[in-house]
């Protein structure tokens, strides 16, 4: 038996893609496009827009092969199951829970033949679904998934509703997960979450800080450590004081969702601090990590967003200086509360300060990409790329070396000398002539 996997959206459905097919193929199975007699389609409802290319992949999917068993996942199976299970070629549907269950459901399928919907109530997701991962496509770096759900509740959002309450992974299972992970090679992992900073709320008996000082402490040949996306009011004192006495292995670069830059839409949007509370973090963040990379989110067009409160937005996001920005236009969302509020701008509008926001992100992660050229950088290898070694920073620089004597997971000094299509390009050195230079550059200043 063949599957195959399309993954949409976060980090988290990346994991559970891979735990999916990791499951399958313990039972047997072999991956391939070529004309699977399984295909999954993992799902996401972040946007509307992710919601309708959703829809559309999966039925892309059923008309390049259909006699395969088609089964969707995911955020967007959560919310609208009874649509999906409308259409024609869709065999087996599950939410954002049962992912374990899928070797199990195929079968049944086979047997009987009769479509299946497993969908039930996200509010009935009260403990963390242990999903078993013991293998990558890449070697460099793994995706660990630590916590799922959320509770925030922003007007704009539906993830509450597909996802359910908090729930958090037991700890111990994380590190041995992260020790096979390190064990078969791998040099960096990424802790991810649908609201990662609230890990180990609702154990009561961990937090975030405490989780990632066990980890560097239980597996010292473990490279680096990367953050998902967290929440500012989540990036408390004791994460801050674990950030600070970690900061060789853990990465510089902080992804913290601004989603507004005007406390007035921030209050309209439910989001739990205001625009001086971020600067205050964010000044925080850069007294411990000077060369940190901060990373963003950022609705534009919001409900009832006035010319001035969007030009605020604009100026604050310049303001901060973030490395990289993803900017979003609103779309409404059924079942949230910001889709019966009053107000919703036109789609021009909201396209446009969108347009003009983008630009802005593009100008900023330009600049904070030309201001390290001449650098020297360590940069861990991941692939090869249209000739090129390509690898990141602590702080996510994408950097790309032309020499034939690397391979994948290699950790290199490399010197930074232009800046080409988005990505750093340089040499590597030695050891030696880093600190040639270095004390060089000493004694001239």
């Amino acid at each position: 038996m063949k599957f195959y996997i399309e993954t949409l959206g976060c980090k988290v459905n990346i994991y559970e893609s891979e735990a999916v097919a990791y499951d399958l193929l313990t039972h047997g199975y072999t991956e391939s496009s070529d004309n699977p007699d399984v295909q999954i389609v993992n799902t996401c409802t972040v946007t509307h827009v992710s919601d309708s290319k959703s829809r559309k992949v999966i039925r892309q999917l059923i008309r390049e092969n259909p006699n395969a068993i088609t089964v969707v996942m995911g955020c967007y199976s959560q919310l609208d199951s009874d649509a999906l299970m409308k259409l024609d070629g869709v065999d087996i549907v599950i939410g954002t829970n049962n992912r374990r269950h899928i070797y199990e459901l195929i079968e049944e399928y086979r047997l009987f033949h009769k479509q299946i919907n497993k969908v039930v109530d996200s509010k009935n997701y009260t403990s963390f679904e242990e999903l078993k991962l013991s293998r990558l496509h890449y070697h460099t770096r793994g995706f660990i998934k630590i916590q799922d759900g959320c509770e925030n509740f922003c007007t704009f959002c539906a993830i509450p509703y597909s996802r359910g309450p908090i729930k958090s992974r037991d700890h111990e299972s994380i590190i041995k997960e992260i020790n096979e992970l390190v064990e078969s090679g791998v040099k960096e992992v990424v802790l991810a979450g649908i609201n990662t900073g609230t890990y180990g709320k609702d154990l009561g008996n961990i937090s975030l800080a405490k989780l990632i000082e066990l980890i560097l402490l239980n597996i010292p040949n473990l490279y680096r450590i990367r953050l998902s996306s967290i929440e500012l009011m989540e990036v408390d004192d004791e994460l801050l004081n674990v950030l600070e006495k970690y900061k060789d292995r853990i990465a510089h670069q902080i992804h913290i969702p601004l989603q507004s830059g005007c406390d007035s839409v921030l209050v309209r949007m439910n989001r739990k601090y205001l625009m001086d509370d971020f600067f205050k973090k964010v000044e925080i963040i850069r007294n411990i990590m000077p060369d940190v990379a901060l990373t963003t989110d950022c609705l534009a067009g919001f409900v009832g967003e006035t010319i001035d409160e969007f030009n605020t937005t604009y100026l604050n996001i310049k303001k901060i200086g973030f490395s990289e920005c993803h900017i979003f236009p609103y779309s409404k969302r059924a079942g949230t509360k910001a889709f019966d509020m009053p107000n919703h701008l036109d789609p021009n509008i909201i396209k446009e300060r969108a347009h003009k926001l983008q630009l802005l992100a593009k100008e900023l992660k330009e600049n904070f990409f030309m201001s390290y050229l001449g650098q020297i950088v360590e940069v861990l290898i991941e692939q090869k790329k249209d000739g090129y070694w390509v690898g990141h920073t602590t702080n996510y620089l994408e950097v790309g070396i032309k020499d034939d004597n690397i391979k994948e997971n290699d950790i290199l000094n490399v010197r930074l000398t232009q800046l080409m299509n988005g990505i750093l390009i340089g040499e590597k050195i030695s050891w030696n002539l880093k600190n040639w230079i270095l004390n060089h550059t000493l004694k001239i200043i």
